[in-house]
């Protein structure tokens, strides 16, 4: 009686990593706004105009005396409270249409039901369109920083007097004002395209208008007839666009100045008490975290979107 030994022969087996599905859409979407040169044409005229709107207001505000004249420097924490909210609202304007069509994009293209058939998860979907959308828009913010520090040292080199810009105080205003501002804006308008796809060119509109509004015609209409002291505190602390809030700053800021620039006696010396006065740091207390807030419960708008979003619905059909 003979017995047979089997032998198996252990074959090594490479396990097969597969990248996170948030990671694939997001470099899958990177990879879709590095070729569109749309994009980055836009993105290179609006950090030309950053750099045009900063240089035109260096110098454009003069405060006079009986016996002297000066300027306030437009990087300074001042010269920021008149021109921030303006350089925002350029902004604004661009970021629905960066934001907006993470997802409605494949609609439009008919590609929807092919993608959906894939094993991407729907949170993977969505988010990776909404912070892929996200990362751009701030990068845009990102543009509006170095705009204001770049010609900020320009002018600093090429104008007598003109200060250098405090960079804690402009990261300050930047990360108070423009970040909240451009999360809120990207959020919303995500979250409503992508709930409401067949709306999004109507979505789009709305959300630009509601911005010119709010920093435009109600700042005419409420504070200039009320006054900084007289117009609700809760108003100025949570007014997304920052336009009020900025206007009480820099009245706060009008009346410090004007209390000691009387006693200049030179355009020299005025001019150093102006650029004393504009670099202080601005006090924040009353609406730097009410802005971080309406950027955190924006996100939670997205969270709706991510939990509504169906891969399959009548509203997709076309």
């Amino acid at each position: 009686m003979s017995t047979t030994a089997l032998t198996s022969t252990h074959r090594e087996t490479r396990a097969v990593v597969l990248p996170h599905p948030l990671l694939s859409v997001l470099v899958w979407e990177f990879r879709r706004f590095s070729a569109n040169r749309l994009f980055w044409i836009q993105a290179l005229g609006l950090f030309c105009f950053l750099l045009l709107l900063t240089w035109l207001a260096g110098t454009a505000m003069h405060l006079s005396t009986r016996s002297a004249d000066g300027f306030i420097p437009g990087t300074s924490t001042w010269g920021l409270l008149l021109t921030l909210p303006t350089t925002v609202l350029l902004l604004v304007l661009l970021l629905p249409f960066v934001a907006a069509d993470g997802v409605t994009r494949d609609l439009t293209r008919r590609t929807h039901e092919l993608l959906m058939t894939t094993a991407v998860p729907s949170w993977a979907y969505v988010w990776g369109r909404y912070l892929t959308g996200l990362l751009m828009s701030l990068g845009l913010a990102v543009l509006l920083l170095a705009a204001i520090l770049g010609m900020g040292l320009l002018q600093h080199l090429t104008i007598p007097a003109y200060p250098t810009p405090q960079i804690d105080t402009v990261l300050l205003l930047w990360v108070g004002m423009v970040v909240p501002a451009t999360v809120l804006v990207s959020s919303l308008s995500f979250t409503l395209s992508t709930l409401l796809p067949n709306l999004t060119s109507v979505i789009k509109v709305s959300i630009l208008v509601g911005w010119v509004v709010g920093a435009e015609v109600l700042p005419a209409l409420i504070y200039f007839p009320l006054g900084p002291t007289n117009l609700p505190t809760w108003y100025s602390a949570w007014d997304p666009t920052s336009a009020v809030t900025a206007l009480v700053m820099f009245a706060k800021y009008s009346s410090g100045a004007s209390q000691q620039t009387h006693a200049a006696t030179s355009s020299a010396q005025l001019q150093q008490i102006l650029n004393s006065v504009t670099g202080q740091t601005p006090d924040i207390s009353a609406w730097f975290a009410p802005h971080l807030i309406e950027a955190g419960l924006s996100l939670l708008l997205v969270v709706l979107a991510a939990l509504a979003f169906r891969r399959f619905r009548n509203t997709f059909n076309r």
